[in-house]
This record gives structure tokens, C-alpha cells and sequence, in this order.
């Protein structure tokens, strides 16, 4: 079982950090995606209308990962038929960009949510004051702990690779996710400024709105 996807779509992903990097490279490049379910995980293909493009395998598990990686970034680096169109690039590489902003506002969600829980918990168990309800609040209060604890994890399973926080993470490191998906927004921004007026650019002037609005919404909470 098979599934070919575009390079402005969303890939899956790879569990090897190079191959990732490779992927990802080959992904901006204007390349396409055949995903495969099993040890061979799939394959990139530079334009798949030419007679002969260029392919690339990439497996799931296999000794010399990392190098195998590396050959295929230089044929990715070096191919020439891919000749794609200036928009297109730009909504590719545009649409990278926001993906890791929005996976920035999705964790600087998380973990906010988390603290909110972490502080109900604490106000629970601190005002437990009578015998009568103590049980009860207590078990809201767990609830909560478990709660934050859940949208914490949460929060550093969705941070784009190579970013790292600190546990408990600090509200600065929250505000920084958030600031760094800003960034990418206003790089977006820029891009999407060099594409000539159509309705292709419109998808993308209301993927930035949206992130925009996350940015400030989150931005709130500081």
C-alpha cells in the first residue's frame, strides 16, 4: 500500500533525525513523496511527469542510515530537472515555515494549558480546609496534576526537532516558542509578499492570519 503526496502537503514522518533532514530537504526542493508502508519506508522523487527522474529509496531501518542520508541530500543538491516555478518554491518553503510556527503556538499551547491545571491543583489542595469536602477537592486537585502533566508531555512531543525546554519548563521558554513562531509568521509573510497576485497566494495570506491571531491570543496569557 501506497500514497504519492505533493511537496506543499504535510509528509510523514521519518524516525531517523537524517533522514528527516534529507526528507525535509527534498521536500522544500519542490520533490515528491511516495510513502510506503513497511521496511522500505518510501521513496522521493524529483518530478515524477519526467521519464526518467531522480529517485531516491529511503528505508525505515538498515545499517549505514547516515550516509545513505547524506548521498541522497548531494542527489537532492545536485538534481537538474526539476525546474519548478518561482511560486511554487515560495509556497513550499513558506508553508515549512509555518508548520514549524504552528508546531511552536501548539506546544507554548500546552503548555499553558498545563500551568492553568498545575495552579487550580494547587489552590484546590490549599484550600481544602474542612473535613467535610477535603476528599472531594483533593481528587480535583489530583485530577488537575494529572491533567498538566498530560498536556505538558503533550507539549514536548509536539516541539519541532532540535528544540529543547527545560522541566518544569520556565514562562520565558513559553514565551520564546512563541516568539520564535512570530518569526517564522513574518518570514512566511515576506515570502508570500513575492508571489504574484492570484488565488493561489490566498491560502496562504489566511494560513499567516491565522497564526498571527495564535501568536497574540498566546501573547495574552504573559
Amino acid at each position: 500500500m501506497s500514497r504519492w503526496y505533493q511537496p506543499q502537503e504535510q509528509w510523514p514522518r521519518h524516525q531517523k533525525p537524517w533522514w528527516r533532514e534529507t526528507i525535509d530537504l527534498a521536500r522544500s526542493a519542490g520533490w515528491h513523496l511516495q510513502y510506503l508502508d513497511g521496511h522500505a519506508w518510501g521513496r522521493i522523487v524529483c518530478n515524477p511527469s519526467e521519464d526518467n527522474p531522480c529517485t531516491v529509496p529511503i528505508f525505515s531501518t538498515g545499517t549505514s542510515g547516515e550516509s545513505a542520508a547524506r548521498t541522497a541530500r548531494r542527489t537532492v543538491e545536485r538534481c537538474d530537472h526539476l525546474a519548478a516555478a518561482e511560486a511554487g518554491q515560495i509556497l513550499v518553503r513558506a508553508g515549512v515555515l509555518l508548520d514549524r510556527a504552528e508546531a511552536l503556538l501548539d506546544a507554548a499551547s500546552r503548555l499553558l494549558q498545563a500551568a492553568d491545571k498545575q495552579a487550580e491543583a494547587e489552590e484546590l489542595l490549599q484550600g481544602a480546609a474542612t473535613a467535610a469536602d477535603e476528599a472531594e477537592k483533593l481528587t480535583q486537585a489530583l485530577q488537575r496534576e494529572a491533567d498538566g502533566d498530560r498536556l505538558t508531555v503533550e507539549a514536548y512531543e509536539m516541539l519541532p526537532e532540535g528544540r529543547q525546554l527545560g522541566y518544569p519548563p520556565a514562562s520565558e521558554e513559553v514565551g520564546a516558542l512563541i516568539s520564535d513562531a512570530s518569526t517564522h509568521a513574518d518570514e512566511a509573510e515576506q515570502l508570500a509578499g513575492r508571489l504574484p497576485a492570484g488565488d493561489h497566494s490566498v491560502p496562504l495570506q489566511e494560513r499567516i492570519t491565522q497564526v498571527r491571531a495564535r501568536v497574540t491570543d498566546l501573547s495574552g496569557h504573559f
